[in-house]
Protein backbone atom coordinates (compact mmCIF):
# COMPACT_ATOMS: atom_id res chain seq x y z
CA UNK A 1 0.00 0.00 0.00
CA UNK A 2 1.24 3.20 -1.22
CA UNK A 3 0.56 5.79 1.79
CA UNK A 4 -0.48 9.67 0.87
CA UNK A 5 1.63 12.28 3.07
CA UNK A 6 0.78 15.67 3.92
CA UNK A 7 1.90 18.54 6.01
CA UNK A 8 -0.08 21.27 7.01
CA UNK A 9 -0.32 24.74 9.37
CA UNK A 10 -3.25 26.01 10.70
CA UNK A 11 -4.18 29.45 10.58
CA UNK A 12 -6.89 31.84 10.75
CA UNK A 13 -8.18 33.06 6.69
CA UNK A 14 -7.54 36.82 6.11
CA UNK A 15 -9.87 38.93 7.85
CA UNK A 16 -10.66 36.68 10.89
CA UNK A 17 -7.98 37.51 13.05
CA UNK A 18 -10.67 38.52 16.27
CA UNK A 19 -10.53 36.99 19.55
CA UNK A 20 -10.13 33.47 17.44
CA UNK A 21 -7.77 30.98 18.69
CA UNK A 22 -6.23 28.71 16.35
CA UNK A 23 -3.71 26.58 18.22
CA UNK A 24 -2.75 23.33 16.33
CA UNK A 25 -1.96 21.62 19.73
CA UNK A 26 -5.35 22.50 21.16
CA UNK A 27 -7.58 21.28 18.28
CA UNK A 28 -5.44 17.73 18.09
CA UNK A 29 -6.23 17.58 22.08
CA UNK A 30 -10.03 18.29 21.45
CA UNK A 31 -12.05 15.18 22.76
CA UNK A 32 -12.10 13.99 19.32
CA UNK A 33 -9.11 15.68 17.77
CA UNK A 34 -9.58 17.45 14.50
CA UNK A 35 -7.81 19.86 11.70
CA UNK A 36 -9.18 23.05 9.68
CA UNK A 37 -9.14 25.02 7.50
CA UNK A 38 -11.27 28.26 6.13
CA UNK A 39 -12.45 28.64 3.10
CA UNK A 40 -10.65 30.27 0.76
CA UNK A 41 -10.68 31.18 -2.70
CA UNK A 42 -7.38 28.76 -3.11
CA UNK A 43 -6.63 25.61 -4.33
CA UNK A 44 -4.71 24.57 -0.88
CA UNK A 45 -8.64 24.24 0.41
CA UNK A 46 -10.27 22.09 -2.11
CA UNK A 47 -7.31 19.76 -1.37
CA UNK A 48 -8.32 19.68 1.90
CA UNK A 49 -12.40 18.95 1.11
CA UNK A 50 -10.96 16.19 -0.59
CA UNK A 51 -11.20 14.26 -3.57
CA UNK A 52 -14.67 15.20 -4.54
CA UNK A 53 -13.43 18.57 -4.90
CA UNK A 54 -10.14 18.24 -6.74
CA UNK A 55 -9.03 14.36 -7.56
CA UNK A 56 -5.71 15.25 -5.81
CA UNK A 57 -7.21 16.19 -2.74
CA UNK A 58 -7.05 14.71 0.89
CA UNK A 59 -8.38 11.68 1.59
CA UNK A 60 -9.32 9.22 4.81
CA UNK A 61 -6.04 6.90 5.59
CA UNK A 62 -3.77 9.69 4.56
CA UNK A 63 -0.89 10.77 6.77
CA UNK A 64 -0.63 14.20 7.75
CA UNK A 65 2.26 16.12 9.52
CA UNK A 66 0.47 19.05 11.46
CA UNK A 67 2.94 22.34 11.92
CA UNK A 68 2.96 25.39 14.50
CA UNK A 69 4.74 27.97 11.89
CA UNK A 70 8.04 25.97 11.21
CA UNK A 71 7.76 24.01 14.02
CA UNK A 72 6.45 20.24 14.53
CA UNK A 73 3.18 19.31 16.31
CA UNK A 74 2.34 15.99 15.16
CA UNK A 75 1.54 13.11 13.01
CA UNK A 76 -1.52 12.32 12.47
CA UNK A 77 -4.53 9.90 10.20
CA UNK A 78 -7.12 11.49 8.29
CA UNK A 79 -10.33 9.50 9.68
CA UNK A 80 -13.25 11.59 8.09
CA UNK A 81 -14.46 13.89 5.45
CA UNK A 82 -14.72 17.09 5.57
CA UNK A 83 -17.49 18.79 7.76
CA UNK A 84 -19.07 21.74 8.90
CA UNK A 85 -19.00 22.73 12.40
CA UNK A 86 -20.34 26.27 13.11
CA UNK A 87 -19.67 25.82 17.05
CA UNK A 88 -16.19 24.72 16.35
CA UNK A 89 -16.35 27.87 14.03
CA UNK A 90 -16.85 30.20 16.25
CA UNK A 91 -14.08 28.34 18.45
CA UNK A 92 -10.76 28.41 16.08
CA UNK A 93 -11.97 30.42 12.94
CA UNK A 94 -11.90 27.75 10.59
CA UNK A 95 -14.81 26.54 8.11
CA UNK A 96 -14.03 22.98 7.17
CA UNK A 97 -12.86 20.47 9.53
CA UNK A 98 -11.31 17.23 9.22
CA UNK A 99 -11.73 14.68 12.60
CA UNK A 100 -7.89 12.96 13.19
CA UNK A 101 -6.22 9.93 14.60
CA UNK A 102 -3.31 11.28 16.94
CA UNK A 103 -0.87 8.91 15.48
CA UNK A 104 2.35 10.25 17.57
CA UNK A 105 3.27 13.91 19.22
CA UNK A 106 6.59 14.77 17.58
CA UNK A 107 9.42 14.48 20.32
CA UNK A 108 12.35 15.88 18.43
CA UNK A 109 13.53 19.19 17.84
CA UNK A 110 13.82 19.23 13.83
CA UNK A 111 12.03 22.44 11.63
CA UNK A 112 11.40 22.75 8.28
CA UNK A 113 14.33 24.69 6.32
CA UNK A 114 11.05 26.95 5.47
CA UNK A 115 7.13 27.18 5.47
CA UNK A 116 6.12 25.51 2.97
CA UNK A 117 2.65 26.22 2.47
CA UNK A 118 -0.53 26.01 4.14
CA UNK A 119 -1.28 22.27 3.21
CA UNK A 120 0.92 20.45 0.38
CA UNK A 121 1.27 16.62 -0.55
CA UNK A 122 4.21 15.26 -0.27
CA UNK A 123 5.07 13.99 -3.45
CA UNK A 124 8.83 14.05 -4.56
CA UNK A 125 10.78 11.28 -2.31
CA UNK A 126 13.61 13.17 -2.56
CA UNK A 127 12.63 16.18 -0.08
CA UNK A 128 13.49 16.02 3.44
CA UNK A 129 9.79 16.68 4.09
CA UNK A 130 8.61 13.42 2.68
CA UNK A 131 11.91 11.85 4.09
CA UNK A 132 11.04 13.04 7.34
CA UNK A 133 7.28 12.09 7.70
CA UNK A 134 7.84 8.12 5.88
CA UNK A 135 10.72 7.67 8.37
CA UNK A 136 8.82 8.58 10.88
CA UNK A 137 5.86 6.91 10.16
CA UNK A 138 7.38 3.86 9.01
CA UNK A 139 9.16 3.64 12.56
CA UNK A 140 5.76 4.39 14.60
CA UNK A 141 4.43 1.01 12.23
CA UNK A 142 7.33 -1.14 12.98
CA UNK A 143 7.15 -0.44 16.77
CA UNK A 144 3.50 -0.99 16.97
CA UNK A 145 3.36 -4.86 17.65
CA UNK A 146 6.82 -4.34 20.18
CA UNK A 147 4.61 -2.08 22.38
CA UNK A 148 1.76 -4.64 22.35
CA UNK A 149 3.84 -6.84 23.72
CA UNK A 150 5.03 -4.45 26.35
CA UNK A 151 1.76 -3.17 27.24
CA UNK A 152 0.62 -6.89 27.08
CA UNK A 153 3.84 -7.56 30.03
CA UNK A 154 3.33 -4.73 32.33
CA UNK A 155 -0.41 -5.57 32.35
CA UNK A 156 -0.05 -9.59 32.89
CA UNK A 157 3.21 -9.23 34.81
CA UNK A 158 4.22 -12.68 32.79
CA UNK A 159 3.83 -13.76 29.35
CA UNK A 160 4.46 -16.81 27.50
CA UNK A 161 5.74 -16.95 23.56
CA UNK A 162 4.35 -19.83 21.76
CA UNK A 163 5.10 -21.51 18.51
CA UNK A 164 6.73 -24.36 16.19
CA UNK A 165 10.61 -24.39 16.53
CA UNK A 166 12.23 -21.58 14.59
CA UNK A 167 9.80 -18.62 14.57
CA UNK A 168 11.97 -16.28 16.45
CA UNK A 169 10.52 -16.58 19.90
CA UNK A 170 13.65 -16.41 22.06
CA UNK A 171 14.94 -13.30 19.93
CA UNK A 172 11.71 -11.91 20.53
CA UNK A 173 11.29 -12.41 24.22
CA UNK A 174 15.14 -11.16 24.16
CA UNK A 175 13.73 -7.72 21.96
CA UNK A 176 10.68 -7.53 24.50
CA UNK A 177 13.30 -7.69 27.64
CA UNK A 178 16.04 -4.64 26.12
CA UNK A 179 12.55 -2.55 25.35
CA UNK A 180 11.28 -2.47 28.70
CA UNK A 181 14.33 -2.11 30.55
CA UNK A 182 15.46 0.60 28.23
CA UNK A 183 12.02 2.45 28.80
CA UNK A 184 12.88 2.76 33.14
CA UNK A 185 16.49 1.07 33.03
CA UNK A 186 17.03 -2.17 35.13
CA UNK A 187 17.99 -5.63 34.01
CA UNK A 188 16.64 -8.45 32.29
CA UNK A 189 18.29 -11.97 32.61
CA UNK A 190 18.12 -15.34 30.82
CA UNK A 191 18.08 -18.94 31.26
CA UNK A 192 16.59 -22.09 30.55
CA UNK A 193 14.49 -24.60 31.94
CA UNK A 194 14.63 -28.55 31.50
CA UNK A 195 13.30 -31.44 32.64
CA UNK A 196 15.78 -32.03 35.46
CA UNK A 197 15.07 -28.21 36.79
CA UNK A 198 13.86 -27.84 40.43
CA UNK A 199 12.29 -25.37 42.84
CA UNK A 200 15.80 -25.57 44.25
CA UNK A 201 17.39 -24.15 40.95
CA UNK A 202 14.93 -21.45 40.68
CA UNK A 203 14.13 -20.12 43.94
CA UNK A 204 16.05 -21.33 47.08
CA UNK A 205 17.63 -24.16 48.23
CA UNK A 206 20.18 -25.85 50.45
CA UNK A 207 23.51 -25.78 49.08
CA UNK A 208 26.45 -27.50 50.56
CA UNK A 209 29.74 -25.92 51.03
CA UNK A 210 32.63 -27.16 51.95
CA UNK A 211 35.30 -25.49 53.67
CA UNK A 212 38.75 -26.75 56.15
CA UNK A 213 37.27 -30.67 55.28
CA UNK A 214 34.15 -29.46 57.20
CA UNK A 215 31.04 -30.18 54.77
CA UNK A 216 27.83 -27.27 55.78
CA UNK A 217 24.47 -26.98 54.26
CA UNK A 218 23.11 -23.70 53.94
CA UNK A 219 20.22 -21.99 52.75
CA UNK A 220 20.68 -19.77 49.55
CA UNK A 221 18.50 -17.89 47.09
CA UNK A 222 18.35 -18.71 43.36
CA UNK A 223 18.06 -16.99 39.89
CA UNK A 224 14.68 -15.91 40.87
CA UNK A 225 14.83 -15.09 44.62
CA UNK A 226 17.67 -13.01 43.80
CA UNK A 227 16.16 -11.16 41.09
CA UNK A 228 13.25 -10.30 42.83
CA UNK A 229 15.80 -8.65 45.71
CA UNK A 230 17.07 -6.22 42.97
CA UNK A 231 13.56 -5.46 41.79
CA UNK A 232 12.79 -5.06 45.06
CA UNK A 233 15.69 -2.64 46.01
CA UNK A 234 14.96 -0.41 43.12
CA UNK A 235 11.38 0.21 42.61
CA UNK A 236 12.34 2.85 39.72
CA UNK A 237 13.49 0.37 37.68
CA UNK A 238 11.83 -2.95 35.64
CA UNK A 239 13.89 -6.02 36.11
CA UNK A 240 13.05 -8.88 33.29
CA UNK A 241 13.57 -12.77 33.95
CA UNK A 242 13.67 -14.21 30.11
CA UNK A 243 12.78 -18.33 30.45
CA UNK A 244 14.04 -20.45 27.44
CA UNK A 245 11.71 -23.70 26.80
CA UNK A 246 9.01 -22.88 30.04
CA UNK A 247 7.51 -26.02 29.56
CA UNK A 248 10.56 -28.77 29.47
CA UNK A 249 10.21 -28.31 33.44
CA UNK A 250 7.62 -29.72 35.90
CA UNK A 251 6.55 -25.81 36.28
CA UNK A 252 4.39 -26.92 39.32
CA UNK A 253 7.20 -28.39 41.17
CA UNK A 254 9.33 -25.38 39.70
CA UNK A 255 7.36 -22.61 41.06
CA UNK A 256 6.02 -24.10 44.24
CA UNK A 257 4.20 -21.40 46.19
CA UNK A 258 4.80 -18.99 43.27
CA UNK A 259 1.92 -20.08 41.67
CA UNK A 260 0.06 -17.59 44.10
CA UNK A 261 2.88 -14.83 44.13
CA UNK A 262 2.74 -14.87 40.50
CA UNK A 263 -1.16 -13.60 40.90
CA UNK A 264 -0.59 -11.36 43.49
CA UNK A 265 2.52 -9.46 43.66
CA UNK A 266 4.11 -7.79 46.63
CA UNK A 267 2.31 -9.97 48.98
CA UNK A 268 4.81 -12.58 50.96
CA UNK A 269 4.33 -15.87 50.57
CA UNK A 270 6.01 -18.77 52.83
CA UNK A 271 9.13 -20.28 50.88
CA UNK A 272 10.16 -23.61 51.59
CA UNK A 273 13.05 -22.69 53.24
CA UNK A 274 13.99 -20.26 55.84
CA UNK A 275 17.05 -17.72 54.53
CA UNK A 276 18.56 -15.92 57.67
CA UNK A 277 15.47 -16.94 59.65
CA UNK A 278 12.63 -16.10 57.76
CA UNK A 279 10.41 -18.26 54.63
CA UNK A 280 8.86 -14.81 53.89
CA UNK A 281 9.30 -14.33 50.06
CA UNK A 282 7.70 -11.15 47.51
CA UNK A 283 7.39 -11.18 43.78
CA UNK A 284 7.99 -7.41 42.96
CA UNK A 285 5.70 -5.80 40.95
CA UNK A 286 8.39 -4.34 38.80
CA UNK A 287 9.55 -8.00 37.84
CA UNK A 288 8.58 -9.26 34.98
CA UNK A 289 8.39 -12.90 33.64
CA UNK A 290 8.57 -14.08 29.73
CA UNK A 291 9.02 -17.40 28.82
CA UNK A 292 9.10 -19.12 25.51
CA UNK A 293 7.55 -22.51 24.57
CA UNK A 294 7.54 -24.99 21.50
CA UNK A 295 4.33 -25.99 20.47
CA UNK A 296 5.65 -28.85 18.11
CA UNK A 297 7.47 -30.66 21.16
CA UNK A 298 5.07 -33.44 22.41
CA UNK A 299 7.81 -34.94 24.47
CA UNK A 300 7.79 -32.15 27.29
CA UNK A 301 5.18 -31.44 29.54
CA UNK A 302 1.96 -29.86 29.31
CA UNK A 303 0.89 -26.62 31.20
CA UNK A 304 -1.85 -26.81 33.97
CA UNK A 305 -4.72 -24.89 34.31
CA UNK A 306 -3.77 -22.95 37.36
CA UNK A 307 -0.18 -21.66 36.00
CA UNK A 308 -1.48 -21.37 32.52
CA UNK A 309 -4.23 -18.96 34.17
CA UNK A 310 -1.65 -16.56 35.47
CA UNK A 311 0.24 -16.12 31.91
CA UNK A 312 -1.27 -14.25 29.24
CA UNK A 313 0.23 -16.88 25.94
CA UNK A 314 1.25 -15.02 22.95
CA UNK A 315 1.39 -16.99 19.84
CA UNK A 316 4.58 -16.42 17.60
CA UNK A 317 3.97 -17.63 13.65
CA UNK A 318 6.07 -18.15 10.81
CA UNK A 319 6.13 -14.66 8.74
CA UNK A 320 7.89 -15.75 5.54
CA UNK A 321 7.64 -12.01 4.52
CA UNK A 322 11.10 -12.00 7.00
CA UNK A 323 12.67 -14.12 4.04
CA UNK A 324 14.18 -12.26 1.42
CA UNK A 325 16.42 -15.08 -0.47
CA UNK A 326 14.46 -16.19 -3.65
CA UNK A 327 15.91 -19.50 -3.43
CA UNK A 328 14.92 -20.11 0.61
CA UNK A 329 11.25 -18.26 -0.07
CA UNK A 330 10.76 -20.85 -2.85
CA UNK A 331 11.70 -23.79 -0.06
CA UNK A 332 9.57 -22.54 2.46
CA UNK A 333 6.28 -22.30 0.25
CA UNK A 334 7.03 -25.69 -0.93
CA UNK A 335 7.43 -26.78 2.81
CA UNK A 336 4.38 -25.15 3.16
CA UNK A 337 2.30 -26.84 0.94
CA UNK A 338 3.13 -30.26 2.08
CA UNK A 339 1.66 -28.69 5.59
CA UNK A 340 -1.23 -27.22 4.40
CA UNK A 341 -1.76 -30.47 2.35
CA UNK A 342 -0.66 -33.39 4.89
CA UNK A 343 -0.79 -32.34 8.12
CA UNK A 344 -2.81 -34.51 11.12
CA UNK A 345 -5.96 -33.09 12.39
CA UNK A 346 -4.84 -33.16 15.38
CA UNK A 347 -2.66 -30.31 15.19
CA UNK A 348 -2.78 -26.93 13.87
CA UNK A 349 -0.79 -25.49 11.25
CA UNK A 350 1.42 -22.64 13.23
CA UNK A 351 1.69 -24.77 16.05
CA UNK A 352 4.03 -27.10 13.70
CA UNK A 353 4.92 -25.42 10.79
CA UNK A 354 8.71 -24.82 10.53
CA UNK A 355 9.46 -21.17 11.51
CA UNK A 356 11.50 -18.54 8.95
CA UNK A 357 14.48 -18.23 10.67
CA UNK A 358 15.43 -22.17 9.53
CA UNK A 359 15.43 -20.29 5.67
CA UNK A 360 17.03 -16.80 6.76
CA UNK A 361 20.45 -18.22 4.69
CA UNK A 362 21.99 -18.12 1.09
CA UNK A 363 23.98 -20.70 -0.96
CA UNK A 364 25.71 -23.72 0.86
CA UNK A 365 24.28 -21.88 4.67
CA UNK A 366 20.80 -22.54 3.15
CA UNK A 367 21.85 -26.09 1.98
CA UNK A 368 23.19 -27.36 4.86
CA UNK A 369 20.43 -25.66 6.64
CA UNK A 370 17.82 -27.63 4.73
CA UNK A 371 20.06 -30.89 4.61
CA UNK A 372 20.60 -31.69 8.13
CA UNK A 373 17.98 -29.48 10.16
CA UNK A 374 14.70 -29.15 8.00
CA UNK A 375 14.96 -32.36 6.07
CA UNK A 376 15.72 -34.20 9.74
CA UNK A 377 12.62 -31.96 11.34
CA UNK A 378 10.36 -33.34 8.65
CA UNK A 379 11.14 -36.90 8.74
CA UNK A 380 11.11 -36.77 12.30
CA UNK A 381 7.10 -35.22 11.92
CA UNK A 382 6.46 -37.53 9.42
CA UNK A 383 7.29 -40.84 11.75
CA UNK A 384 5.29 -38.98 14.75
CA UNK A 385 2.64 -39.22 12.76
CA UNK A 386 1.99 -35.16 12.48
CA UNK A 387 2.81 -35.63 8.93
CA UNK A 388 0.97 -37.70 6.88
CA UNK A 389 2.41 -37.42 3.77
CA UNK A 390 4.76 -40.06 1.64
CA UNK A 391 8.75 -40.29 2.88
CA UNK A 392 9.30 -39.62 -0.88
CA UNK A 393 7.77 -36.14 -0.95
CA UNK A 394 9.99 -35.15 1.69
CA UNK A 395 13.60 -36.61 0.35
CA UNK A 396 11.95 -35.25 -3.29
CA UNK A 397 12.12 -31.53 -1.89
CA UNK A 398 14.79 -29.71 -3.63
CA UNK A 399 15.64 -26.13 -3.25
Amino acid sequence: MIMIYWHMQMHLPEGREGNYSVSATEMLREPEPIIGTGEWNDVQCLYFKGKKYDNRGMDIGDIVLIREGQEIIALCEVISDSFLNPKLSQKYGQTNFRKVKIIDWYKGTDYFVKAQGTLERLVSKNTESWKLVNNWYQQILKNIPMQNYINLLKSKKQIILQGAPGTGKTRLAKQIAEEVIKQKSGEYEIIQFHPAYSYEDFVRGIVAKAQNNTVSYEVENKILAEFAQKAQANTESDYVLVIDEINRANLPAVLGELIYALEYRGKPVNSLYKLDGKREFVLPSNLYIIGTMNTADRSVGHIDYAIRRRFAFVSVPPDKTIITNPDALALFEKIEAIFNNNLSSEFEKDDIMIGHSYFLATGDELKIKFQYEIKPLLKEYLKDGILTCKKEDIENLQI
